[in-house]
């Protein structure tokens, strides 16, 4: 077992983001947060019977792909029992990094317990982060993420001068998961530029994905397949000057699902918060409309955009 994802607290974001899948569909997931015992029980399950010098069953776990993690009511819990067992957590976060958790001493405990932080960006400057992003302002934003990045600095520093120590362990990478939509593209190389100045390590850039209630989000913030092409060879071509920032994510994808099952995400499983399961990561089928056609492996809302 590859990954899981556990579906913390869907409905609980202190932004309100428009491509959020929970504003397409316009109303709230409405399974509450995940109970701290379901989030052990699906963790046990997967990692049962692996101890000792025996790999873990997880190579990590994923706390929400909806809502605010750092704002699940037992998210240190959940990260503190995955630091026990060895497991990271791969941790994608708005931002905001809210309460502790925007203390150097919460960055610090993020980055020891992670495999991977990630950080949503889909906007550069403040009208775009107040259309995209309302609840945080821009500078704060970019603040918090070089803040981080300069608390990763300093544990990465004290482990090279301490090997062996506690500062020895694994220090997540810092990421931005930029969501390309009409009203980004043209900013897409000075966040590539930035990326590199400040030291990020990766940036996913996936284009946007509209559930079938998200039509009028799509003529607004949509990408036609010439313009998804065409920032693919810029930022193809720019990578040369920037090596050290790894570009990644749906814009890069090259598959065709020809009707056949998905195998892509086999090693994957989702757990809602009431801990029953899901195999696809498929949003028409989880927040959409699960008898229409973009809930089909033809018509997966990942993979078809158009090109």
């Amino acid at each position: 077992m590859r990954r899981l994802t556990l579906l913390t607290n869907p409905d609980k974001c202190n932004l309100r983001c428009p491509l959020c899948f929970l504003n397409q569909r316009g109303k709230p997931f409405g399974m509450g947060e995940m109970p701290i015992e379901v989030a052990k029980a699906a963790i046990e399950k997967y990692a049962e019977g692996l101890s000792g010098k025996e790999p873990c069953g997880l190579r990590e776990v994923i706390p929400s792909t909806m809502g605010e993690p750092l704002l699940y009511s037992k998210f240190a819990e959940l990260l503190e029992y995955c630091s026990a067992k060895k497991i990271p957590l791969n941790l994608t976060t708005n931002g905001t990094f809210p309460g502790i958790w925007g203390t150097a001493a919460g960055m610090e405990r993020l980055l020891l317990a992670c495999s991977d932080i990630k950080v949503s960006c889909m906007g550069f400057d403040d009208p775009a982060f107040d259309e995209m992003m309302p609840g945080i302002s821009f500078e704060p934003w970019r603040r918090n993420v070089e803040r981080l990045l300069g608390v990763a600095h300093s544990l990465n520093a004290a482990r090279s001068l301490c090997a062996g120590s506690a500062t020895g362990r694994n220090i997540a990478s810092v990421s931005l998961q930029v969501t390309l939509h009409r009203k980004l593209l043209s900013f897409a190389p000075e966040i590539l530029r930035w990326a590199d100045s400040v030291g990020i390590a990766r940036i996913k850039w996936n284009l946007p994905v509209f559930i079938s209630a998200g039509d009028r989000l799509r003529n607004e913030y949509g990408i036609s397949g010439l313009a998804a092409r065409e920032i693919r060879r810029e930022l193809e071509a720019l990578q040369a000057q920037f090596p050290r920032v790894r570009c990644e994510g749906s814009l890069f994808f090259d598959v065709h699902l020809g009707g056949g099952p998905c195998d892509l995400f086999k090693d994957e499983i989702w757990i809602l918060p009431d801990g029953s399961e899901e195999h696809c990561p498929n949003p028409e089928r989880r927040f959409g409309d699960s008898a229409s056609a973009g809930a089909t492996c033809e018509k997966c809302m990942l993979f078809n955009h158009d090109l």
